[in-house]
C-alpha cells in the first residue's frame, strides 16, 4: 500500500497561528510534533516512509522536506503545485505519477492535518480498506458519529458489501444541526473523513469517467514533472506543466467523482478521530483545566471558564473570561467567541482585502537555511536576527534597494563580499553596501546567530537577486 498525504490547505480558521507561508499542517497544534510529522508517524507501521508522498503547495515545499527530513523522506517524493486546484487535481495528479510503476497498486489518501488517537483500531480499519479496494471498490472511511456536528459532511450507509463494509447511499453536504440530530437517531450516517483506500487504476477509470478533462490532462502533468536542483531535490511542475495545472478546474474529489461513481463503498470506524477544522477543537483533543480551559504559553488565568488561551513568550493576562478564543502571537491578536469559530476565515478575508501582510507571513519565518525574526521595521531602516543553521548558507544575493550591516552575537560566520572572503566571531561586523554580491554561511557545528539592519527605500523580501543557490533558488 502507498499513501498519499495531501498537505495543500492554508488553515484559514488557525489564524493568526496559521499563515498562508506557514499553514496549519507545518505547526504543532497538539503536542510537540507538528501535524504532517503526526500523519506521517501514524500510518508509518504499515505504510513504510518509502512508500509516502506528500503533494503540497509550492512555497511549502523546502518546510515540509525539512520537517519530514528525521523520518526519513524522501524529497524525491514531495509533489508540488503551483497554486491550489483542490482534491480531484491533487489526488489525480498524484495517481497518475503512482501509476508510472503499479498501475495496480492500493493508494491511500490522508489530509495532512487530522488528529487519530486510537491508532492501533486505525492501521486495522486501513487493512481492511485495503483488501475492499482490491475488488475495485473506491473506499471512504465513515466516521461513527458522536455528536450533530453541522460542519462536517456526513455519508449515508446502503447495502452491505462485505464484513463491516456498504455501499454508499449518497453523501450529504453540511446539514443544519436539526438535521444532524436526525441522523444520529435513524443511523447509518457517518462523518466524511476525506480519508480515501483505492487502487490506483480504478481511481483513473473513474476520474477518466466522471472528470474526463481532468484525465485528459493527467499524462501532461507526468511528463512535465521533474526534480528541481538543490539540498531537497523535490519534484516540480516545469513551465508548460504549471500552464496545465493551472487551468485545471478546482473540484474536490468528492463532488467529482465520489458522489457519482457507483463503485464507492463506505467502511464505518469507530475511532477518535478529528479534522482540527477550528480552534474549538482543541477542547476535544487538548488538556483541559478543571474550569474546562485550553491554555499554553505564558498565561496569567483568574476565573475564566470554557475557553481557549494561547500564547507565545509576551504574556497574556485574562480575567473572567467565557466562552472566548484569545491567541495571542507576536505581530497579531485574535479575540473571538468560541461560537463564532468559522467565522475566523471571514477576518483573514478582510486582512487579505486590505492587504496586510499580517494574512501571509509571521515576523518570524523558517527557511531552508534557518530562520529569521524581523525586530523592528520603520520606514527606511528594518532589523533582524538571523539564525543560520550548521553546515547552512544563504544565496549569494544582491539587492537593489538596500545596504545592509552584520553584527555577529554568536558562532562563526563565513562572509563573501564580492571576491573577497572573511570570518567574522562575535561582536566583529561587516557592511555590506548595496548592489553587492554577497553571501553568509556557517561551516561550524553550532548555530550562527546575527543581527541584521537593513537601510535603504524598499525593504521586502522580493528586493533579493539570487545568483547561487544550494536550494535551488537561484534566479
Amino acid at each position: 500500500m502507498h499513501a498519499v498525504i495531501i498537505a495543500g490547505g492554508s488553515g484559514t480558521r488557525f489564524w493568526p497561528k496559521s499563515r498562508e507561508n506557514l499553514p496549519k499542517q507545518l505547526l504543532s497544534i497538539v503536542g510537540q510534533e507538528t501535524m504532517i510529522q503526526n500523519t506521517v508517524d501514524r500510518i508509518s507501521p504499515i505504510i513504510p516512509v518509502k512508500n509516502t508522498w506528500v503533494i503540497t503547495n509550492e512555497q511549502h515545499a523546502f518546510e515540509t522536506c525539512s520537517q519530514l527530513k528525521n523520518l526519513g523522506f524522501s524529497p524525491s517524493q514531495l509533489l508540488t503545485e503551483p497554486i491550489p486546484r483542490n482534491t480531484s487535481a491533487a489526488i489525480g495528479y498524484s495517481a497518475k505519477i503512482l501509476s508510472r510503476n503499479n498501475p495496480e497498486a492500493i493508494m491511500a489518501i490522508f489530509p495532512a492535518d487530522h488528529v487519530i488517537t486510537t491508532t492501533e483500531p486505525f492501521l486495522k480499519l486501513l487493512k481492511q480498506a485495503e483488501a475492499i479496494a482490491n475488488e475495485n471498490h473506491l473506499v471512504t472511511i465513515g466516521i461513527k458519529p458522536t455528536s450533530p456536528e453541522a460542519g462536517y459532511g456526513y455519508i449515508k450507509q446502503g447495502k452491505l458489501i462485505t464484513g463491516n463494509s456498504f455501499k454508499v447511499d449518497r453523501f450529504i453536504e453540511k446539514p443544519d444541526k436539526l438535521t444532524a440530530e436526525n441522523f444520529l437517531k435513524e443511523g447509518g450516517y457517518y462523518w466524511n473523513s476525506g480519508i480515501f483506500v483505492w487502487k490506483v487504476s480504478t481511481l483513473l477509470n473513474e476520474i477518466s469517467l466522471y472528470l474526463p478533462k481532468l484525465h485528459e490532462q493527467l499524462e501532461g502533468l507526468s511528463i512535465n514533472t521533474t526534480p528541481i536542483k538543490g539540498k531537497y531535490p523535490y519534484q516540480k511542475l516545469s513551465k508548460p506543466g504549471a500552464e496545465i495545472f493551472n487551468s485545471l478546474e478546482s473540484i474536490s474529489i468528492d463532488h467529482g467523482v465520489m458522489e457519482k461513481s457507483n463503485k464507492v463503498a463506505v467502511l464505518p470506524a469507530n475511532i477518535e478521530w478529528n479534522d482540527v477544522g477550528t480552534w474549538t477543537s482543541l477542547a476535544a483533543i487538548s488538556k483541559n483545566d478543571p474550569h474546562r480551559n485550553v491554555i499554553s504559553g505564558n498565561v496569567v488565568s483568574i476565573e475564566n471558564s470554557d475557553s481557549i488561551i494561547q500564547a507565545e513568550d509576551r504574556l497574556v493576562a485574562a480575567l473572567g473570561l467565557k466562552n472566548i478564543i484569545l491567541v495571542d502571537t507576536p505581530d497579531a491578536l485574535l479575540v473571538c467567541a468560541k461560537e463564532r469559530a468559522q467565522d475566523i476565515k471571514k477576518i483573514v478575508e478582510k486582512i487579505k482585502s486590505e492587504k496586510r501582510p499580517e494574512v501571509n507571513t509571521t515576523i518570524s519565518e523558517t527557511r531552508p537555511w534557518g530562520n529569521y525574526t524581523v525586530l523592528l521595521k520603520e520606514t527606511n531602516y528594518l532589523v533582524k536576527r538571523i539564525v543560520v543553521l550548521p553546515g547552512e548558507s544563504l544565496s549569494l544575493q544582491s539587492h537593489k534597494h538596500r545596504s545592509e550591516h552584520w553584527t555577529v552575537v554568536s558562532g562563526v560566520a563565513q562572509v563573501q563580499i564580492g571576491e573577497i572572503s572573511q570570518t567574522l566571531n562575535a561582536n566583529q561586523f561587516v557592511e555590506i553596501p548595496k548592489g553587492a554580491k554577497h553571501r553568509l554561511a556557517n561551516r561550524n557545528e553550532t548555530a550562527l546567530i546575527i543581527i541584521e539592519v537593513q537601510l535603504g527605500d524598499k525593504l521586502e523580501e522580493d528586493d533579493i537577486i539570487r545568483h547561487e543557490d544550494k536550494y535551488g533558488r537561484d534566479d
